[in-house]
């Protein structure tokens, strides 16, 4: 049953991909030739994730760590003072070659355009200081982006999904989180739908409204947080289900969850945001201990330090 599965969503897939001309592709001109940054990844998540699955019947079911970018940030982006959820730090996450999915925050102007922003001010990270949710696009294009709070003039302007889904199609792999930003669910699976991204995107939020996003289109990925495996197993009857994001605590005995995972046939997502800056000071103690866990993919601030640790140990 489970080839049978595969066989039938990639047979979906490649139907979806021939009649969807996608966002960026206008009539009368050539359509963009679709890349992979890593020459060994899968062109679409879900039979990435079904490959993945299938090597944790072996010995040693890691050939390797999947690793994304936290706010599409890398160490380069982060140097060049690029700000985080922007167009420019995405291009620098496409083309550092390491990094194999961004996380992106998306949220809804009060005209209803679908923009990144992880705050729901854009204090933090513009030369703005109101709600996203109290200006409109226009208003908010107005703005230039920073990095944290450097309100320097920059000319990088708050980008809208559907351009992010332009420049990573056929490039990159996204993680949208949407979780409590009141992403109007028919929106976002519409615009998703449109752009022929169904099969690079997955969604990360609440329970509630990734089973909405399950019932408009079975064939939409779905990312639900879970603290065991008891909670992952619940999903099973969505077909969009298949990597959880789970959190491990560096002094807490919880390495076994992911392995435990693993038995019930289901794919993990950590994170490692409160201790990748020791890599800086080079200690990668605490990368050790997620790289332990057998985690299926690890979200970092500094993708290339978490590469070059994960090529050390022959899981790159």
């Amino acid at each position: 049953m489970k080839v049978l599965k595969y066989i039938s969503l990639a047979l979906f897939s490649a139907v979806l991909a021939l009649g969807c001309s996608g966002c960026s592709e206008q009539q009368g001109e050539e359509p963009d030739v679709p890349q992979q940054v890593t020459p060994s990844r899968p062109a679409d998540l879900m039979t990435l994730f079904y490959e993945l699955i299938e090597q944790q019947a072996g010995v040693n079911p890691r050939e390797k760590v999947y690793i994304v970018a936290h706010r599409a940030n890398t160490r380069e982006g982060i140097n060049k003072r690029l700000p985080e959820n922007s167009l420019e730090i995405i291009q620098v996450a496409i083309e550092s070659g390491v990094v194999d999915m961004i996380e992106v925050d998306v949220r809804p102007t009060k005209d209803g355009v679908l923009v990144l922003m992880h705050d729901a001010s854009v204090a933090r990270t513009t030369n703005g200081t109101k709600n996203v949710s109290d200006m409109t696009y226009a208003e908010i294009q107005e703005l230039d982006m920073n990095r944290e709070d450097d309100k320097v003039v920059t000319g990088i302007k708050v980008p809208t999904l559907k351009e992010v889904f332009e420049l990573c199609k056929g490039k990159m792999f996204i993680n949208l989180d949407i979780h409590s930003k009141n992403v109007p669910v028919g929106q976002l699976a519409a615009l998703i739908q449109e752009c022929g991204m169904t099969d690079q995107v997955m969604i990360y939020s609440k329970k509630e409204e990734l089973v909405e996003y399950q019932s408009i289109d079975p064939n939409i990925i779905i990312h639900p947080y879970v603290g065991t495996v008891a909670a992952a197993l619940e999903y099973k009857q969505y077909p969009g289900a298949m990597l959880f994001q789970y959190g491990l605590k560096y002094d807490q005995d919880s390495d076994n969850f992911a392995r435990d995972m693993r038995a019930a046939g289901c794919l993990t997502y950590t994170n490692i945001l409160n201790y990748d800056k020791q890599m800086l000071n080079g200690n990668y103690s605490y990368l050790q201990k997620f790289v332990n866990s057998e985690t299926d993919f690890i979200q970092t601030d500094y993708a290339e330090m978490v590469h070059e640790y994960l090529d050390t140990e022959g899981l790159r």
